[in-house]
């Protein structure tokens, strides 16, 4: 692999590790760049398609290293690879961010008090996201972050697993795109998606930034 390769699957590891919020397999990794570039015209670019697991994980160990300057890396073990925080050391700062983590998991969970609890309430934030994703539908996160003044993957990704939301591929560019689903209709006794009007009704849906 040529170095202006190299640095071309470092960057789009990265990205596409932190706009899914997921973790991966490292054979699932490979499986969604050669999904996302195998047809693509720019060599460069198609490379990324074919890269093998060992050169893969070359290119994660390195680009971690990268990361680190900057306070994030990548976690590998057992397989898997996903996108967090390097060690956080002044307290202030560790502070914070538990406030943070503790803030989204409250909003991503609807403040149910079981947070496993299927029926649960949805907290404002996830009523917000849900109606936002039924009136517009289908959006991908960065449309739906488009409607927020703060990151609302941890809300979409809770919504998915109430099974109210999913997401699936749309388009030649195989954009993931999230929508309403069959148990949102069930759970909200709706009939059809004409009848979100009537669910919704004193939703606030903020307008894009």
């Amino acid at each position: 692999m040529s170095p202006s390769e190299s640095a071309f699957l470092e960057r789009a590891v990265v990205q596409l590790l932190f706009v899914s919020g997921r973790e991966f397999s490292l054979e699932s990794l490979r499986d969604k760049l050669r999904e996302l570039f195998v047809q693509e015209a720019d060599a460069m670019v198609r490379a990324a398609a074919s890269v093998g697991g060992f050169e893969l994980l070359q290119v994660l160990l390195k680009t971690s290293q990268k990361l680190e300057k900057m306070g994030l890396r990548l976690d590998i073990r057992a397989g898997s690879v996903r996108i967090t925080t390097a060690e956080v050391r002044p307290p202030a700062l560790r502070d914070y961010f538990a406030a943070v983590t503790e803030q989204t998991r409250r909003d991503s969970i609807g403040d149910a008090a079981d947070p496993d609890e299927e029926q649960g309430p949805l907290s404002a934030a996830g009523l917000e996201v849900l109606a936002c994703i039924a009136f517009k539908q289908p959006l991908s996160l960065p449309e739906i972050n488009g409607y927020f003044t703060a990151d609302r993957r941890a809300v979409v990704h809770r919504l998915q697993h109430l099974g109210l939301v999913d997401c699936r591929k749309a388009g030649e560019t195989g954009r993931t795109v999230w929508m309403t689903t069959g148990e949102f209709l069930r759970r909200f006794n709706l009939q059809s998606p004409a009848d979100l009007d009537r669910l919704l009704s004193n939703a606030q849906l903020p307008a894009a930034a």
